[in-house]
């Protein structure tokens, strides 16, 4: 009886009829923006493996810094924005983008709506990086996502170093890049991507894929940042130096275990082990500036080449759609009888 008058009073009110309806066609709008996105399979967790060791680094012979968060970036004719309008948090860096991407699922995202959101922005941009992962993702979700290049690790806000070892941990090949942004004073510790080749656009976005940069940490002035004067392997051994001494060199692998330390040199030297799955490289100087080096990889094949390890499922999410739509039907004709039944009882 009591759910009876509940609905006569809506009915009898013009106000109220109004936001029932409103309130019922912006769920739907919800439900069917939610309802887009596919399932996703992911591949077995499993780390880098093989005979053969990935060296994303070149010839070292010009170094641009560059901080995608501020304004000047136009300057290298690089669009970028942030994307991300969700109340959980997360948010990815959009590098050379052609057009912007305008829907996002603004309450709860597990997963696979992330995933679907990487894949997108991947058709509009020329690189999506996870921004201040620690903030908007969960840690087991990095052991699974895939199809990006970069992530955003450091930033005055936040130190998503371990995440970025997490996704290396899962055979995620993921280059690092550092931006500060223009809110920050002179007097505070920055942070700078240093992409190595020319001063354009392509060069830099095209470092950046590669993985031929590093991130930097350091305060004071740039030009007392040493630089990264080469990287090499031979063999099997790993091969850095720098231009001025460094207080230590870390050899960082599997699970965000330091594996080597050396200290007070200019260069030092890391011999893969057979169970190396991935080794990066980070550089501390005296003033406390560092440099993150991107890492080197293990891979299976002669000729590297990234695995796709995140696939649609097309029955689930054919079936996944039958169903909520049907349930949508169903909603929709409770709301007519209900509202048929109303009318005749008038």
């Amino acid at each position: 009886m009591s759910e009876r008058k509940f609905w006569n009073r809506i009915k009898s009110n013009r106000f109220c009829r109004a936001m029932f309806w409103f309130v019922g066609a912006i769920l739907l709008i919800i439900m069917a923006i939610y309802l887009a996105v596919p399932s996703y399979t992911f591949a077995d967790i499993e780390p880098f493996k093989g005979d053969f060791i990935y060296n994303p680094y070149s010839k070292i012979d010009r170094i641009n810094y560059i901080d995608f968060r501020s304004e000047s970036i136009e300057n290298q004719g690089i669009n970028v924005y942030e994307y991300g309008y969700a109340l959980t948090g997360t948010r990815f860096l959009c590098l050379g983008y052609t057009e912007k991407r305008k829907i996002d699922y603004p309450f709860l995202q597990s997963v696979h709506y992330k995933q679907f959101n990487i894949d997108q922005l991947n058709k509009k941009c020329r690189l999506v990086a996870p921004a201040h992962p620690s903030k908007g993702f969960k840690k087991v979700e990095m052991t699974r996502l895939d199809h990006y290049r970069v992530m955003e690790a450091l930033s005055p806000n936040d130190n998503s170093l371990y995440y970025w070892d997490i996704a290396l941990s899962n055979g995620h090949r993921v280059n690092i890049i550092a931006n500060t942004g223009d809110e920050f004073g002179a007097d505070s510790i920055k942070y700078l991507t240093a992409c190595i080749g020319d001063n354009d656009a392509k060069s830099i976005l095209n470092s950046l894929e590669t993985g031929n940069s590093y991130a930097v940490k350091y305060s004071g002035s740039l030009i007392e940042v040493s630089e990264l004067q080469k990287v090499t392997l031979r063999n099997d051994t790993l091969f850095v130096s720098v231009s001025e001494k460094a207080k230590g060199i870390r050899f960082i692998g599997q699970n965000a275990i330091v594996k080597q330390r050396v200290s007070d040199v200019t260069e030092a030297c890391y011999h893969f082990e057979k169970n190396d799955t991935y080794i990066r490289t980070e550089i501390e100087f005296e003033n406390g500036n560092i440099l993150y080096l991107n890492p080197l990889v293990r891979h299976q094949y002669q000729y590297f080449f990234d695995l796709d390890k995140a696939k649609i499922m097309k029955g689930r999410t054919y079936l996944m759609w039958a169903v909520y739509i049907l349930v949508v039907i169903a909603f929709a004709r409770l709301i007519f009888t209900r509202k048929k039944h109303g009318n005749s009882g008038k």
